[in-house]
This record gives structure tokens, sequence and C-alpha cells, in this order.
């Protein structure tokens, strides 16, 4: 079993996109709750290597950036823009400080909030984020989800992954992800919980209306395949979603 613990990421998460709840469930809820992005301009905050800044250039938005601190995960970005240019583009930068860029119409952040180990850290994402959208547009994303019980952390194995915590969960704590993907290669990443109530906070004074959470939604075509019932039933991950006003 090759191994990836605590050290460079980048090939392990990218592998992790064949684990089949990131195309039936993630992937699925994120462009059902994005509705229709034809002719939109697209920021992509925490964008990794870049797979969800070019799955939305597919779906007809007008322009698509992604933005992440590691500049490993941005050479990934950028060698697939070279190999198959659709017209993304890719900064190094920590979201948190990230400046003024221009007005988007909508902001994603798949999994970067919940990288935030104190409220401050977890403002300052969502300032970035805010800062960054024309009158109007919208913040959405993805978010270990924090409102689920401890008690479960343990039991999604079958799904190529399984979460560990502190047994009784405090703010800036770590929720430590394992993945084991389909190729046996097995990598770690380490979330922060924060209190649901820090989150509703951050939006709030980051100058958000209508945050919500958002169960994730399960592909129609899996809607009678047993094997998801205890993921939907127990949903690990969780959606966003916040306007500006």
């Amino acid at each position: 079993m090759k191994q990836a613990l605590n050290g460079d990421i980048t090939q392990g998460y990218k592998d992790s996109r064949k684990l089949p709840f990131r195309k039936h469930v993630e992937e699925y809820s994120l462009f059902q709750i994005a509705g229709d992005i034809t002719d939109l301009s697209v920021l992509d905050l925490g964008c990794g290597e870049g797979y969800y800044t070019r799955r939305i250039k597919q779906f007809m938005a007008a322009e698509t950036m992604g933005v992440d601190i590691s500049s490993r995960m941005i050479r990934q970005a950028e060698s697939a823009e070279r190999k198959n240019p659709i017209g993304c583009t890719y900064m190094i930068h920590d979201v948190a400080t990230l400046p003024f860029l221009k007005p988007f119409d909508l902001v994603v952040a798949m999994y970067l909030l919940n990288y935030a180990r104190t409220p401050k850290e977890l403002l300052d994402f969502c300032k970035a984020a805010h800062q960054q959208l024309e009158p109007n547009g919208r913040f959405i994303g993805f978010n270990d989800n924090i409102t689920s019980d401890i008690s479960v952390y343990e039991t999604y194995h079958q799904y190529g992954f399984s979460k560990q915590s502190t047994p009784e969960r405090k703010e800036g704590d770590p929720i430590r992800y394992t993945f084991y993907n389909l190729d046996n290669t097995v990598f770690q990443c380490d979330n922060y919980y924060l209190h649901p109530e820090t989150y509703k906070t951050a939006f709030e004074e980051a100058g958000f209306v209508d945050f919500q959470w958002i169960s994730p939604i399960l592909e129609p075509s899996q809607q009678n395949n047993r094997y998801w019932d205890h993921f939907m039933s127990y949903p690990p991950i969780i959606a966003f979603t916040a306007r500006k006003v």
C-alpha cells in the first residue's frame, strides 16, 4: 500500500476524484446548487489542481479563474490547461489575504472554509469571497459537515475515506480525513472544527445574506442504489450558499 501521510497530497487528492461520491454526490450537488452558469464569470477559491475550475468552464461559464495557496496544485492546474486549453486562468495566493481582483458573478469554494482554524481565519475567507462578488452575486461550495455527529466519523470506509477527531470537538480541533484511493494509495489531510454558529456569524460579518447549509443531493441515476443509503442518511459533507447584497 502506497502512502502519502501528512506530506505532499497533491497527487493523492487528485486521484481521490475517482471515488464515486465525488461524481455522484459532490459534483452533481454543486451544479444543481449553482444552476445555470452560462456566461457567468466565476472565481474558484482554493481550487487545488483546478478540477472544478475546468468543470465550471465546461458548463459554459464565460470566465473561470482558480486561486490556491499551493504552487504544486497550481502547476498541475496550469499543466492541464496547456494540454487542453479551454480558457481557465490561475493564481497562487493565500485566499485569506487575496486582494480585490475584479467583480465576479459567482464565487465557489470547495472545502476551503473548513481549513480555517479560528473564527478570524474563517471570517478572512468569507471577506475575501465577498469582496470579489458583484452585487447580488452568490458564494457557494462544499464543506466538512460540522453538524454531523462524531459517532459516525469512522463509518465511511465503503466510500473511500474515514474521519477522526477528538472525543468532544472544540473550536480549532482537527478533523482528520484518511482517504483510501482506488489505486491503493492512502493520504490524510486535516480540516478544522468550528461551531455552526461561528460559520453563521462569519458570513453575516462579511456582509452576506441568505446563508444556509444545503444537504448533498444524490444523482438521479443512483437513486435506487442502496450503496448510498448510509452516506445520504449521515452526510459527511455539506454544501453552503450565501448572497452578497
